[in-house]
């Protein structure tokens, strides 16, 4: 048995920060602040990027598909893909799982199920609680609670793991130094407007007063000054001087929108998308291209893992796929004109264009109908008169 395996033989930690007590130096975290998956959430930016990736992924539809002779055929969906198990629906699965990807980076499913038959049932399991043990063989298994699991039980997903490890890098761990700036200095505003330890500014004079002259110094200057905009008349060696925001204080909005974008930047989100400021010029053209661009480079390799991890419960020959059509449709003028030519060109019968406009079909509209220069238009005569026309 190799070095690194006797080394990943040993049970994984169990938590972020063991004690909490300080982030440091379990995980170095320079902002002294505690960042896990609970207040890593109290971070605006955080919370609006995991979400909007677990909605997105969640919200589309979930496809049964059986490879027959090299035709993708449509199967119907299976309970299973409906509800995983007794207490969530597959949109609730789904998105739990992939708000434990997008913060820990890896997410286990309980999933027993024999050879050639779908699963009983899909639960997700917190990465904390899992343990990765290897055998002297090298052979993988878990242990949850000192029960021990076969990876024919348990799958795991990663989101990016390195050669000979058995875990994926966290987002939230590498992500730790800029949660926690952001963490820090939203406590240290709430303290600043909640505790108002500031004073607005300050009566100073040479002369020594006693307690009572001072409070009563300070209580005729707010019953003539608070609220009102008098000529002041200072007597005694007194001076007035206002307490100014420091330059970093000043700045602190613009710190506040830089964490922005680091965070939307790791999860590769367009900040148009959570209200960032400081993004590319957001025309009507621009967000469409986003949109697609959303799609294609952020969602679409979490799809990817999601649907390779449920589509190895399946039996043989099986997949399933996301349905990412409803995040890129265009407008109507466009679709219709390219629904249009698809039918002219024998690529889509009128049915299938309907179905796409979530309508009815009618009689006789699943057969092509190619329209071809110096041709019959392909199928008009077999229709027939009694057919319902297009709604």
């Amino acid at each position: 048995m190799s070095l690194w395996r006797k080394r990943e033989a040993r049970a994984l930690p169990t938590s972020i920060d063991p004690y909490q007590i300080s982030a440091r130096p379990y995980f170095p975290n320079y902002s002294g602040e505690i960042v896990t998956e609970t207040s890593a959430f109290s971070v605006s930016s955080v919370l609006a990027c995991v979400t909007l990736i677990a909605d997105s992924v969640a919200s589309m539809p979930l496809e049964l598909t059986r490879d027959r002779g090299g035709r993708i055929e449509r199967l119907p969906t299976p309970s299973l893909l409906i509800r995983p198990n007794s207490e969530q629906t597959m949109f609730e699965f789904i998105h739990q799982m992939t708000v434990t990807l997008a913060l820990h980076g890896t997410d286990y499913i309980y999933a027993p199920r024999r050879a050639g038959e779908l699963p009983v049932e899909m639960r997700n399991i917190h990465p904390f609680k899992v343990a990765v043990v290897l055998d002297d063989e090298g052979n993988e298994y878990f242990k949850i609670d000192k029960r021990e699991y076969t990876d024919g039980e348990i799958r795991a997903i990663h989101w990016l793991r390195l050669p000979n490890q058995r875990r994926s890098i966290s987002p939230l761990e590498a992500l730790r130094n800029t949660i926690g700036m952001s963490i820090a200095m939203d406590r240290f505003l709430s303290q600043f407007y909640g505790e108002g330890a500031t004073p607005s500014s300050v009566l100073e004079t040479d002369t020594s007063l006693t307690k009572e002259q001072a409070e009563l110094i300070r209580q005729q200057w707010e019953d003539s000054h608070y609220k009102h905009r008098r000529p002041a008349v200072l007597t005694s060696g007194l001076k007035w001087r206002p307490i100014l925001t420091s330059a970093a204080d000043m700045q602190m909005l613009e710190h506040r929108e830089a964490v922005v974008r680091d965070i939307a930047r790791a999860y590769r989100i367009p900040l148009h998308m959570i209200n960032g400021s400081g993004g590319d010029s957001q025309t009507y053209q621009n967000v469409e291209s986003m949109g697609i661009n959303f799609v294609r480079y952020t969602l679409l390799p979490w799809l990817r893992r999601i649907e390779d991890a449920l589509s190895e419960m399946l039996p043989l020959g099986q997949k399933v796929r996301f349905n990412t059509d409803e995040f890129q449709r265009a407008d109507l003028l466009t679709r219709v004109r390219a629904q249009q030519i698809q039918i002219s060109s024998g690529t889509l019968t009128p049915n299938e264009a309907r179905a796409v406009e979530n309508k009815e079909p009618f009689e006789g509209g699943d057969k092509f109908v190619m329209a071809l220069p110096v041709s019959d238009v392909a199928a008009t005569a077999d229709i027939g008169t009694d057919a319902e026309p297009p709604q």
